[in-house]
């Protein structure tokens, strides 16, 4: 089976690569990464990099809101759905990302990502570095362009409280118990909310589980959605 991943926001597919070897027996992984200034258009980005036929749909933080968008866009070729650290809510206060966009505008948002990099993982000067640093290599690679058209995305999506009961494929919800960015408690709403998720809270685990428990997030993966599939 296709499992489509999508990075965080001003993140690339070295989010994912501690997960590939891992579930690379049962899964064909890919990942796309979106550069879109709204949802919609992100989650179409997606579905056409995704070709035809029937896949999973994976994402963190910005990529797993636009990973809900996505199986609510295609719910017939979407046959699971795993989101890391993305709520259904729309944004209450902008001004977090108003001032997140001047910065990118002024001088490519250099000390905003740097203060995102101390605060995304878990113990970001301990186990969690190494995570952090590969999140400074991501964001390196991003340019303004790609940052400035996610936070555009993030800034204007739709609440989508609502609208996840309708999501009827399995669902996998992985939160860090450390999120900073996203609590646990919105994930655990989600999933009651949903006819067919399961919740899992990562202890000592912030934000980016891939990069900090990426045994853990591809055993949960598996268990999912091979395991169970086959009754075991």
């Amino acid at each position: 089976m296709r499992l489509v991943f999508i990075p965080a926001f001003a993140c690339d597919g070295d989010l994912y690569e501690p997960l590939v070897p891992l579930l690379r027996p049962d899964f064909d992984c890919r990942t796309v990464i979106p550069a879109e200034p709204d949802m919609k258009a992100c989650a179409r980005a997606v579905l056409n990099a995704a070709g035809e036929g029937p896949f999973l749909v994976a994402g963190t933080s910005f990529g797993g809101h636009v990973a809900r968008e996505v199986a609510l866009m295609a719910p017939a070729q979407v046959r699971g759905l795993v989101v890391m650290g993305a709520g259904p809510a729309g944004v209450t206060d902008p001004a977090p990302l108003e001032r997140r966009r001047a910065a990118i505008e002024a001088d490519g948002g250099a000390d905003m990502l740097e203060d995102m990099a101390r605060r995304i993982v878990f113990e970001p000067e301990g186990r969690g570095a190494a995570a952090a640093d590969t999140f400074r290599l991501m964001t390196g690679r991003a340019g303004a362009s790609l940052l400035l058209a996610q936070n555009e995305a993030l800034l204007s999506r739709p609440d989508r409280t609502a609208d996840v009961s309708g999501i009827t494929c399995p669902a996998l919800l992985l939160w860090g118990a450390e999120d900073q960015f996203s609590p646990p408690s919105a994930g655990e709403a989600m999933a009651r909310a949903m006819p067919d998720a399961r919740f899992v809270l990562l202890e000592e685990c912030g934000h980016l589980p891939s990069l900090e428990a990426p045994m853990r997030v591809a055993a949960e993966i598996r268990h999912r959605f091979v395991d169970e599939a086959l009754g075991l």
